[in-house]
């Protein structure tokens, strides 16, 4: 005779559908994408994956609202708007760009993550900002933010924008570049500081060098190891420009400043 085991009855389990609230999967990889100066309009249904919802609208509404309080940060920085308009059957959500341009993630009401993205492109392709940028002298700077990584993004911007970025902050370095005192040991016709008088008498009299003097002295010199690292890094630039001549004129702009970097670093 088998043994068994009776599973004892319970109330009848509830489908999806007879449930009051359901569980909603995140979208995976959402970037919103428009240019400066533009509008774009979003179904917050859609974008929050609510379709399945009993409430679709009222479900996105609540998302939308938590979305907005957590990237109020991020949307002061690109100085971006979003107003909300509801037309009886879905959430709008209008989108306005300004000036600024950049790419930033955004933190998703559903996992609290930076699992959406938000990128502005200029209006005017790239190969008519670097000339621009050009006659205009350099005046703005694209400034690197402190955020997590975007996780999806066009990664279309050229390597001559992140190079402009790091040697205008390179140049800014070297300006403001402080001298100090350090302690130097060399070997002099003349005392100077403190004398190591023991490596003197056995090293530099044995062999008639009496005018070799080891000294060590405090000396007013630049932060040697700081300008080592700066000028490798110039060079690194500098070599990531030589292979984007072809860009344009404005290239040889950016070579001829890392050059002036390098002579005077």
């Amino acid at each position: 005779m088998k043994a068994g085991i009776r599973r004892a009855r319970g109330p009848a389990q509830r489908s999806r559908h007879d449930s009051p609230i359901i569980a909603i999967k995140p979208a995976n990889n959402v970037c919103l994408e428009l240019e400066d100066y533009s509008q774009v309009t979003k179904s917050a249904v859609s974008l929050f994956n609510c379709k399945d919802s009993p409430d679709p609208a009222g479900q996105a509404a609540r998302l939308t609202e938590q979305f907005i309080t957590q990237n109020i940060p991020v949307f002061q920085l690109l100085e971006v708007t979003i107003h909300r308009d509801y037309d009886g059957r879905d959430l709008l959500l209008h989108i306005q760009s300004s000036s600024v341009i950049g790419a930033v993630p955004l933190f998703s009401p559903l996992t609290a993550k930076p699992d959406y993205g938000l990128v502005i492109q200029p209006r005017f392709p790239w190969a008519g900002i670097g000339p621009m940028l050009a006659e205009m002298g350099w005046l703005i700077v694209p400034t690197p933010l402190r955020l997590p990584l975007l996780k999806r993004s066009a990664r279309n911007v050229p390597l001559w924008v992140l190079s402009f970025t790091v040697l205008a902050r390179l140049k800014l370095l070297l300006d403001r570049l402080d001298r100090r005192f350090e302690l130097t040991k060399e070997t002099l016709p003349a005392p100077k500081g403190s004398i190591n008088w023991t490596q003197y008498a056995t090293h530099q009299l044995p062999r008639g060098s009496f005018l070799s003097v080891p000294c060590t002295f405090p000396d007013l010199r630049d932060d040697q190891h700081l300008k080592g690292v700066i000028r490798f890094t110039i060079e690194k630039q500098l070599r990531s420009l030589e292979s984007q001549r072809e860009q344009g004129a404005f290239i040889h702009r950016l070579i001829s400043l890392a050059e002036g970097l390098l002579r005077k670093g």
